[in-house]
């Protein structure tokens, strides 16, 4: 491939080209140029990159990703593993120790115990509109045949959350509470300010904060209508045995008319 070829789809100058060719032979990668017609800039076929001066740390901390759950929502488990299956023959032979003796030491298992009977059988074609920036029709709640962007999916202590926006308005929705999906051929531009893990911390830090207090504002009014039904209970409880109690001994009084008993009960009740 040319330098002007390179140029063009990189969207870069001639100049640029050669001076990145430059620092890439500097710093040891066998891409060479030859002048003249058919000739080129070519990298050594077979070159492969070695993945030298990583620490034992940043090893444990690649090899430590195969999450279960997420990833298998997604259907990216089995493309985790051979990715780090190439990064293991890639390393050098000390660091490959350090790679397998990972997963014989720490083993993170991040499924909830409710997770098989999850209702996701939405998330992949969910997943295929948030990669291709396609449009939505959800039924999600009341809200039929719903028209939605989807920005990103977030997944929270193995809960997926969709992020998007319907009707120009930012909308968080629980995946498992999706009724229907259709994928649209209609696509939409992705705000390039938007950042997906700004945004859910944001959310997440109202939301969650909010409805934490919102649960324990609830209980304290159950907790004291409660009371305050028991207050009332006892009260009346009382009144009527003081009734009971007036009105036994107000009759019990040898010669007194029933007129009067009524008289003495109206100013005593």
């Amino acid at each position: 491939m040319t330098a002007q070829e390179l140029a063009e789809r990189l969207e870069v100058s001639e100049r640029t080209i050669y001076r990145d060719i430059g620092a890439l032979s500097s710093a040891g990668i066998p891409v060479y140029t030859e002048s003249g017609p058919g000739g080129g800039c070519e990298l050594v076929d077979g070159y492969q990159t070695k993945l030298t001066g990583l620490t034992t740390a940043e090893v444990r901390a690649l090899f430590l990703l195969s999450l279960s759950g997420p990833l298998a929502d997604l259907g990216l488990d089995r493309a985790l593993d051979d990715a780090l299956l190439k990064l293991s023959a890639a390393l050098p032979i000390t660091a490959r120790s350090d790679a397998a003796q990972v997963r014989q030491r720490i083993h993170m298992d991040t499924t909830a115990q409710d997770h098989a009977n999850r209702a996701l059988s939405h998330l992949g074609l969910i997943q295929e509109a948030v990669w291709q920036d396609r449009r939505l029709q959800l039924t999600y709640g009341r809200y039929v045949r719903q028209d939605f962007e989807p920005y990103g999916l977030v997944s929270k202590a193995n809960v997926w959350y969709l992020v998007g926006t319907t009707a120009g308005e930012m909308q968080v929705l629980r995946v498992s509470r999706i009724q229907a999906a259709e994928l649209t051929e209609q696509r939409f531009v992705r705000p390039d300010t938007f950042d997906l893990a700004n945004y859910w911390t944001e959310w997440s830090n109202r939301f969650f904060v909010n409805h934490s207090s919102s649960s324990k504002e609830k209980k304290a009014i159950i907790l004291l209508n409660g009371r305050a039904q028991n207050k009332k209970t006892n009260y009346v409880d009382k009144s009527q045995k003081i009734k009971k109690f007036r009105y036994s001994s107000h009759s019990a009084r040898p010669g007194v008319s029933s007129n009067i008993k009524k008289i003495i009960l109206k100013h005593t009740a």
